[in-house]
């Protein structure tokens, strides 16, 4: 993951990188939050599967946070 973040930001030079997170997937959104990412919003109930209802989570980095939370991991 921090390889792609890289070539993201580093070599297509990109500002801001989003992502979308299901609720019912607590590693991704351990694993978004542990890279510096930032819940920007949720839409609720985006998600239909397993015969339920789930809200869908949207996570953002720039670049910046990127570039200082890539120097603490």
């Amino acid at each position: 993951m921090l390889l792609v973040l890289k070539y993201y930001f580093e070599e297509l030079r990109y500002q801001k990188c989003l992502v979308t997170v299901h609720s019912d997937n607590p590693a991704s959104v351990a694993l978004h939050a542990g890279l510096g990412f930032v819940r920007e919003g949720t839409l609720r109930r985006m998600v239909y599967t397993g015969g339920q209802f789930y809200d869908s989570h949207h996570y953002r980095i720039l670049k910046e946070e990127w570039e200082r939370s890539a120097d603490s991991i």
